[in-house]
């Protein structure tokens, strides 16, 4: 299901078909045996060398069991028990495939630029996912959910919730942009075009215009 979920990014955001996510998921039982350790529910890491980065994924094993039944779910289960499993293994995906991309075209990618873009992938992938259903009009629950009925985990630095607060607060934003332009009007077309466009946007770009539906 990691992959069903990389696939519909790669669709949404019009990439070449990269890496297989699920040849880069890691047990936290050959991390621990590696010397790293993981602290959340999903965890991307990244240990750069010189001329190459090499990627881990960790998704906790309750999350990868729940994931199968997004394929016989409905709107209100989605958007209800499945969801927090749905968004933790999009987030994890999201990473890796916007880290991958990144490297591909030799940018620099910040964490910041990293959470951003997830929390923006949650919503697009959560979207799509009901608007295959007919249900598009659950975008505004589905964004309520994402952006507004959120908590941050125990531990987290002053930084690293800094960091989340500020990629929610864009991110929710945007989200209510893209519901009220492109979502509930219907345009298919024209959300993947506005989607891709500030998927390619530089990091400074990206951020300032996601600001402004802040």
């Amino acid at each position: 299901m990691l992959q069903e979920i990389q696939r519909a990014l790669e669709v949404i955001y019009g990439l070449s078909e990269g890496q297989r996510v699920e040849d880069f998921v890691v047990s936290r039982a050959r991390l621990a045996l590696a010397g790293a350790a993981v602290h959340a529910s999903e965890e991307l890491l990244v240990v750069p060398g010189a001329d190459e980065v090499e990627v881990a994924l960790y998704v906790d094993p309750d999350v990868l069991a729940r994931l199968p039944e997004l394929t016989s779910d409905t709107p209100r289960r989605f958007l209800g028990e499945l969801l927090p499993a749905f968004a933790t293994a999009a987030e994890g995906v999201s990473h890796f495939v916007f880290l991958t991309w990144q490297a591909l075209h030799e940018q620099a990618v910040s964490l910041l630029e990293l959470e951003a873009q997830a929390e923006v992938d949650k919503f697009a992938a959560g979207v799509l996912h009901l608007w295959k259903q007919g249900e598009r009009q659950g975008s505004g629950e589905l964004r309520a959910r994402l952006f507004d009925r959120v908590g941050y985990r125990a531990g987290l630095s002053a930084d690293e919730r800094d960091r989340y607060r500020f990629a929610n607060h864009l991110a929710r934003g945007y989200a209510a942009f893209l519901e009220a332009r492109f979502v509930l009007a219907g345009r298919l077309e024209a959300l993947l075009c506005e989607l891709r466009r500030t998927y390619r946007l530089p990091a400074v770009q990206k951020f300032a215009w996601l600001a402004q539906h802040g």
